[in-house]
């Protein structure tokens, strides 16, 4: 194995511990909590496997999974969450969230007094304010990074076995997509008032930000086998059609159960339960709607393509089962 598949499986893991490093540093520096440099500990579970992965696949990476980029969201995501959590019980105490409590029907606000960190006692609004943007720009900053490493971390991680630079590239492109919609999902919904200032739809929002990140470790997209390969197996028509097409099955999977599906749904509860609507979140619900309708269509597609040789095969043989004898004219003939 090359030197230089070692020196990016090296160089791709200490990109992530030095970012989640940010992450903890600026959870202690705005919590005043040193106690949470106990995160880093988690750090130890890139380390391990990258020292397992190093042993046993000599630096390349897994087919179908990226213990490496699971367990940098393992680091990363915890720090982000108290971060979020931490910024929404400042932003409980501005005068933009007093106004939105008497006019929403959020059912769960904190009273100021029951703030961590003394939070009632700050006395001057503009250092508040100031505080917030503050936090908010490095909370946006870190969401934005987190993105744009597991991009390119999985660029520069080794490729898995069975893993061509083709396949790569697709699931690079994909990567990004999936990344700007993620950031415009947590982003765009968090902008409302009556959404920011409500505690129940902020950790809503954060645990579907969570799940969603759930899918860049899966690299699924990339079982598709070439079509000659198929026939090595010898298996029957409809199997192998399954086989065929295992990788847009699992695109489909998860767009409808990972992405699109829970964006759709929590944007819709917002516009009919919670009377929120404004032209962004109408396109972007639009768009959710769309992307499920059209993943739905070529579940429908991968469907008739399956069964149509089926059909065939099944006529074929109830045609030859119902053949009638042949004739003693036609016997002799032969």
């Amino acid at each position: 194995m090359a030197w230089h598949v070692y020196l990016s499986a090296v160089v791709s893991r200490l990109i992530f511990i030095f970012h989640a490093l940010i992450a903890v540093w600026r959870v202690t520096y705005v919590t005043n909590n040193f106690m949470y440099y106990l995160l880093l500990l988690l750090t130890l579970l890139i380390f391990v496997e990258m020292i397992v992965t190093i042993v046993i696949q000599k630096g390349s990476d897994y087919k179908g999974f990226s213990p490496a980029l699971f367990f940098y969201l393992i680091n990363i995501i915890p720090p982000i969450w108290i971060l979020e959590v931490h910024q929404l019980f400042k932003q409980l105490q501005s005068k933009e969230c007093d106004a939105s409590k008497e006019n929403s029907t959020c059912a769960y606000f904190i009273q100021p007094d029951r703030l961590p960190h003394g939070g009632s006692q700050m006395n001057s609004s503009s250092t508040l304010k100031f505080k917030i943007l503050e936090n908010v720009d490095w909370i946006l900053g870190l969401h934005q990074t987190l993105l744009i490493i597991l991009v390119v971390g999985k660029w520069i991680l080794p490729m898995g076995t069975g893993v061509n630079r083709d396949q790569l590239s697709q699931l690079l492109l994909m990567f990004v997509g999936t990344a700007a919609d993620i950031l415009e999902f947590k982003s765009e919904t968090l902008s409302d008032n009556g959404v920011r200032c409500c505690v129940e739809l902020v950790f809503a929002i954060l645990a579907l930000w969570t799940w969603s990140m759930l899918q860049f470790p899966l690299d699924l997209t990339v079982m598709q086998e070439e079509d000659e390969k198929l026939t090595e197996y010898h298996f029957p028509v409809w199997k192998e059609k399954l086989y065929k097409y295992r990788a847009d099955l699992w695109t489909i999977f998860i767009t409808i159960f990972i992405q699109d599906g829970p964006f759709f749904i929590f944007r819709l509860f917002l516009m009919l339960n919670r009377k929120i609507a404004h032209q962004m979140l109408l396109f972007f619900t639009i768009k959710n709607s769309l992307v499920l309708t059209l993943q739905i269509y070529r579940l429908v597609v991968i469907y008739l393509e399956i069964c149509q040789p089926c059909q065939k095969e099944n006529q074929a043989i109830t045609e030859a089962n119902v053949a009638p004898a042949p004739t003693e004219l036609e016997e002799v003939c032969e």
